[in-house]
């Protein structure tokens, strides 16, 4: 047999090549070998018939937490991440330089799921939640966080810092501020996450660059992505045209549907959808990726721009 697997008659999206469109799709070693309108099914071993489903290639969750036992909300990627699709799962910040080398060793090179991760410019990162990362700013060393960012490019793709009155307290912008020293040094965007700021949401953005991310762009405490009249605040619509990149992060409170709804009237859609998986999170609302992929999918968005 040419093939170990063959999929029959379904609808492939592949946004690297714009393929949308009814394929076969067949598969050699685990790999992708052969995408055409029919392809034998003698050719197989296995054949599954798959019309009425997309079939798409391995989605990829920019922002979960997988430092399992690590702390508070990690979660073990391979039983989920295997029966939903997910081939890339990205850990945002669950440490900082003094634990990532644990979560490399601990998840990172045992997990069949390929692992990435943005590292925290707190040395402890998400340690104990109750108690906010940024209230003892020492933590917060950007030399000592380019530094490891730097020694471990392979698997870090970013700065990850945390924007939140509960969190930064009377700190305001200035663990930001450090993440974005760290990440000039170390050549890497920030992911930032930003519910119930303590400024004015455009402040944020404004320290930006381009490539940075913004995640929980939909939440709906405190200043946020939409004005007092409800639409998409033109600081919102500006950090996008110069290129910073909007991440939905769902997680258990970081989306507010009303707000997403009204940006969705402007045609304001993710850059990414990602689903913040937790391990409460997968028993409660959020429960895996493809979840919240169809979430937005009913709320609008094009099928085409959720699955890219």
């Amino acid at each position: 047999m040419r093939y170990d697997l063959l999929l029959k008659h379904g609808h492939v999206i592949d946004p690297e090549s714009g393929l949308d469109a009814r394929r076969d799709v067949a598969f050699s070693a685990g790999r992708v070998a052969a995408v055409d309108e029919a392809i034998p099914p003698e050719s197989a071993r296995e054949v599954v018939d798959v019309t009425g489903a997309h079939v798409v290639p391995g989605l990829v969750d920019l922002h979960a937490h997988a430092y399992i036992a690590g702390h508070d909300l990690g979660l073990e990627t391979d039983p989920v991440c295997s029966s939903t699709g997910v081939t890339t799962l990205c850990d945002a910040g669950s440490t900082g330089a003094a634990n990532f080398p644990g979560l490399r060793e601990w998840v990172v090179a045992r997990a069949a799921t390929r692992v990435l991760a943005f590292l925290h410019i707190s040395a402890i990162g998400l340690t104990h939640l109750p108690i906010g990362e940024h209230a003892l700013l020492d933590y917060s060393n950007p030399d000592l966080a380019a530094g490891v960012a730097r020694e471990h490019r392979d698997v870090i793709l970013g700065i990850k810092v945390r924007e939140q009155v509960e969190v930064v307290g009377g700190h305001g912008l200035e663990p930001l501020r450090r993440g974005l020293r760290a990440a000039e040094v170390a050549g890497l965007p920030v992911i930032v996450h930003v519910n119930n700021p303590p400024v004015e949401y455009g402040e944020v953005l404004a320290l930006l660059r381009p490539g940075d991310i913004v995640s929980h762009f939909f939440h709906g405490r405190g200043s946020g992505i939409l004005d007092d009249r409800g639409r998409v605040k033109r600081a919102v619509h500006a950090a996008r045209r110069r290129g910073v990149l909007f991440d939905v992060a769902h997680g258990r409170n970081h989306v507010n549907f009303s707000v997403v709804r009204k940006a969705f009237e402007e045609g304001f859609y993710p850059d990414t959808i990602s689903s913040d998986l937790t391990r409460p999170g997968r028993a409660g609302v959020v429960k895996d990726l493809p979840t919240t992929l169809s979430k937005f999918l009913s709320l609008g968005m094009p099928l085409g721009d959720v699955v890219r």
